[in-house]
């Protein structure tokens, strides 16, 4: 087919009538992502927010070891800043752990698997039947 047998004369309505339509779509599609967008906007500016969430203190003097230059990495007063640091960070834990052969239930709220059965031993089958003609020969 021929672009000429497209745009034939007798055609040209039902192109305008499809471009128009095609126009109109367009232009809805772009007004509901519009009030989308606004209407996420404002509903964002009604919410209220939360509490600032306040960072840890740091201690003054931990402060002032770690923006000490590297000539006075030897401070005492820090050295046994950082020790007392380490200290607390590689300590054992204060609850005692659970035992790690015990099995883990990733999935406590799913029903669990039905065990497999040990395996056994197969069943014997018994002996084919032969017939009376085949045991003659």
């Amino acid at each position: 087919m021929k672009i000429e047998d497209w745009i034939a004369p007798e055609k040209i309505g039902f192109i305008a009538l499809g471009v128009v339509i095609g126009a109109i779509a367009l232009v809805g599609v772009e007004a509901a992502c519009d009030a989308d967008a606004a209407a996420r906007a404002q509903s964002s500016s009604i919410l209220p927010t939360g509490a600032p969430v306040e960072a840890p203190r740091i201690d003054g003097e931990l402060l002032r070891c770690a923006t000490i230059p590297i000539e006075q990495a030897d401070d005492p007063k820090c050295r046994a800043l950082w020790a007392e640091q380490r200290r607390k960070f590689f300590a054992p834990p204060a609850e005692p752990v659970e035992d790690a052969t015990k099995r883990l239930d990733m999935f406590p709220s799913a029903p669990r698997a039905i065990e497999k059965p040990a395996p056994t031993a197969p069943k014997s089958s018994p002996a084919p039947k032969t017939s009376p003609a085949s045991k003659s020969e």
